[in-house]
């Protein structure tokens, strides 16, 4: 009996929580209500916000056999739309080889210090012609043939002849005597694809850098005249040589409104086309931005800001 009666004292005490001040928590308000109420369900941890999975888009698409399907903007940047028969619709549309194709010189040796993004379809022949000149002439008059405005392309050969597609399709040639330059019967009378191209096999020949600037008209203000596709700036190579970048491409930031740029490039010897890389920046290469404060550097050349120029038959659609 002693012993139950000293068991049922310090039950009361615990009831009472009156053993030296302390205060006695029911057990239950220590745990979740559902836990007290008998109904735990277990809960699962918190799982974090997935993160953006999509992997940032490769700047070079191999699969791409097009300048727009092969060579992606940077992130956070997007492609103007370019208008159904527009330069830069057909310059996006320009097939290109294989990626990974390296640039051939016409005679099919390999340009083994070409940094070149991307090279373009096309065939040089076996002759050393198409230089720097031919190519920008090359993409212009191609454009222009697309589009069937053959008395449109039009080129400055000698001092002052105007060899003219539109005069040419009639069946007429060229006479060269010397530096004199004339007009004579003997051609194919056709506007079809191949008497084009023998059109061009004759501007090759006969054009220079110093023939193609008296049909480019220089961009009078640099700095409120924003950089357009088919904009072509000349300069002169590490080497010595005159040579011509045209813009290819824009895209423009979505956040800053900042726009980049593609140039293309033949060279001399004659050379395929290409896409040049851009070896200042690696992370934009090979974009270059149209903001560029004084020289434009590029892999062959370093080209003064005022060096931009737009063939002549371009300009009124620029105003």
């Amino acid at each position: 009996m002693k012993r139950v009666a000293i068991l049922a004292l310090a039950l009361a005490l615990a009831l009472t929580g009156c053993s030296q001040g302390v205060q006695i928590v029911p057990i239950e308000s220590l745990s979740p209500p559902s836990t007290a109420a008998n109904v735990f369900s277990a809960q699962p941890f918190a799982t974090p916000a997935p993160a953006d999975s999509t992997p940032a888009q490769a700047r070079i698409d191999p699969a791409g056999m097009t300048l727009e399907t092969r060579i992606n903007p940077p992130e956070g940047y997007a492609r103007p739309h370019a208008m159904e028969g527009s330069l830069a619709a057909f310059l996006r549309a320009y097939p290109l080889r294989a990626d990974g194709a390296q640039v051939l010189y016409y005679d099919g040796e390999i340009r083994e210090d070409a940094q070149a993004a991307a090279v373009f379809d096309v065939s040089l022949g076996s002759r050393n012609h198409e230089g720097p000149a031919g190519a920008m002439a090359r993409l212009i008059a191609e454009y222009l043939y697309g589009e069937a405005e053959y008395d449109s392309i039009s080129f400055t050969l000698g001092a002052d002849f105007d060899f003219t597609f539109d005069t040419w399709r009639k069946g007429r040639v060229l006479d060269v005597q010397g530096s004199s330059v004339t007009w004579k019967n003997g051609g194919t009378d056709s506007d079809g694809e191949e008497n084009f191209r023998d059109y061009l096999a004759t501007l090759f020949v006969y054009i220079s850098m110093s023939t193609l600037q008296e049909d480019l008209v220089q961009v009078e203000d640099v700095d409120a005249d924003e950089i357009q596709v088919g904009d072509i700036f000349l300069g002169t190579t590490d080497e010595g040589k005159k040579t011509a970048l045209m813009v290819a491409d824009i895209c423009q930031s979505e956040e800053t409104g900042e726009k980049l740029m593609l140039l293309v490039q033949g060279g001399a010897p004659a050379q395929q086309l290409h896409i040049v890389e851009n070896p200042a920046d690696e992370e934009l290469s090979p974009w270059y931005p149209c903001g560029f404060a004084a020289d434009l550097k590029t892999p062959d050349a370093s080209i003064p800001i005022e060096e931009r120029y737009r063939y002549k038959n371009f300009v009124q659609d620029s105003e």
